[in-house]
């Protein structure tokens, strides 16, 4: 049996470890392929500056979720002790704890780490060709392709003084620390990113966020108890978007919250939201667990909801359930009302687009703002058009797109089935061609984080092996 992981991130060591330590066949030959400067740690997670916080809490980090959840404070314990007195850990440090699991798991004899990049995949009857510099016919795939390019929204890609991929922060310090001022495209976290770097190196000129909806992540509040069998209702029949949505409602007015709570927040400029935030852990604590909570329901439950059901979540939920599941911690946002108060940092919503004249012009609802450097921090795109475009897209997606072996999905993302991540395409299902992550985040619903991705790559794996009868499966 030969195995081609492809991509060495997070996903890509899950992969690896659970067939090491848990897969008992004869003849087992793993290839992992990726970047040598990328393997062991993916894009989020290399050397960098240590201004970058992870937004989830350190305890509850690992790359072993289905054996041990504690390992990484484990791993802490032993290498670096005193980091466990922090509340959240640095993207870099993370990376570290990664590297070293990798490092360790390519030793196996029957692991090739190869370092090379995929730049397609021929399918066979019953192979499949990994093509790099030289070609690897193997019987199973799993594609651990990781982080998609930032999306180009304003076409700015060819300026100079436009920051198209932000990370490493590092290799682009020298233009953003001289520069007169910056300019964000985007208020998620990655922006917060940047806001952070800026802050820790003293960068004392302008900062400008720009924003069409000008809403912000929700701050990570305090430690909550909520009580939802989760396990009910994930088998309850026929449920529906707005039955979740309605238990979220009973369950925050048991705890003695408004649901409104929410919108109040999102009308709010971003000082004022901050600030009441601020004043309101114990409240966000509750509402981004319940939200958590009703996350792995509606992870297990989606793809039996109706196409109605799931594009009203797009259009109507998505963008407050990422605020609910991907908070950030109180520190940065002390720091970001520091940095409005004192004036230095403007958010700009409303804005309708962004041009270049010898410095990048802001247009908004509101007027018109300058900005000296441009750094997206936008997120990919992932509609059909924008999967295949060689501006936002990793050229094995758009190679793979153009040849019919991956299929967009009507929602966004990639077309696989589910749970068994099988590559649904225009052949048919690849029972063995197995795909986690951001490109799938439309079927693996809200799965942004280490953790939910890793989770499910066990079952994925199995299924392989053993099919739905339990005898071990065959090939296709």
């Amino acid at each position: 049996m030969k195995i081609a992981i492809v991509g060495a991130g997070m996903a890509g060591i899950g992969t690896l470890r659970y067939y090491i330590d848990h897969i008992n066949i004869d003849d087992m030959e793993i290839y992992i392929f990726d970047d040598r400067n990328s393997a062991g740690i993916g894009y989020p997670f290399g050397p960098d500056d240590d201004a970058l916080l992870l937004n989830q809490r350190l305890k509850k980090m690992t790359l072993e979720p289905w054996d041990d959840k504690k390992e990484y404070v484990k791993y802490l314990k032993e290498t670096e002790p005193e980091l466990l007195n922090h509340e959240f850990i640095t993207r870099p440090e993370f990376g570290k704890y990664s590297k070293d699991v990798f490092l360790e798991y390519i030793k196996d004899e029957r692991v090739k780490f190869v370092p090379s990049i995929v730049n397609d995949i021929d399918v066979k009857k019953d192979k499949y060709v990994i093509k790099t510099d030289n070609d690897y016919e193997v019987d199973v795939v799993h594609l651990c392709i990781g982080q998609l390019p930032q999306t180009d929204i304003y076409n700015l890609k060819d300026i100079k003084k436009y920051i198209a991929t932000p990370f490493p922060i590092e290799d682009h310090s020298e233009l953003l620390l001289n520069s007169k001022s910056v300019g964000i495209i985007g208020t998620n976290l990655t922006s917060l990113d940047i806001i952070m770097y800026l802050y820790k190196h003293n960068y004392k000129n302008d900062i400008i966020v720009t924003s069409r909806s000008g809403t912000v992540p929700f701050i990570r509040g305090n430690e909550a108890e909520v009580s939802i069998d989760v396990n009910a209702l994930k088998n309850k029949k026929d449920i529906t978007i707005h039955d979740i949505v309605e238990i979220f409602k009973e369950e925050t007015k048991r705890q003695g919250i408004d649901f409104k709570f929410i919108k109040k927040l999102n009308e709010m400029p971003v000082l004022e939201t901050l600030k009441y935030q601020l004043n309101h852990l114990d409240t966000l604590g509750v509402l981004e667990e319940t939200a958590e909570e009703l996350s792995e329901v509606l992870r297990e439950v989606w793809n039996d909801l109706s196409l109605e059901d799931k594009k009203y979540y797009m259009k109507h939920i998505k963008g407050v359930h990422g605020q609910l599941t991907g908070p950030f911690p109180k520190m940065t946002a002390e720091k970001i009302v520091e940095l409005i108060e004192a004036g230095q940092l403007t958010y700009v919503s409303g804005v309708e687009d962004i041009c270049y004249n010898d410095e990048f012009v802001i247009h908004s609802e509101d007027g018109d703002y300058s900005a000296y450097v441009m750094v997206s921090a936008v997120g990919p795109n992932l509609s059909g058009k924008n999967l295949a475009d060689e501006n936002n897209a990793s050229p094995l997606v758009k190679t793979l797109l153009e040849k019919g072996v991956l299929e967009v999905d009507e929602l966004g993302g990639i077309k696989i089935t589910y749970p068994e991540f099988s590559v649904i395409s225009e052949a048919g299902v690849l029972e063995r061609m197995k795909l986690y992550g951001n490109l799938v985040s439309t079927t693996h619903i809200n799965n942004s984080g280490v953790n939910l991705i890793l989770k499910k790559i066990p079952q994925s794996i199995e299924e392989i092996f053993h099919g739905d009868d339990g005898e071990e499966g065959t090939l296709s």
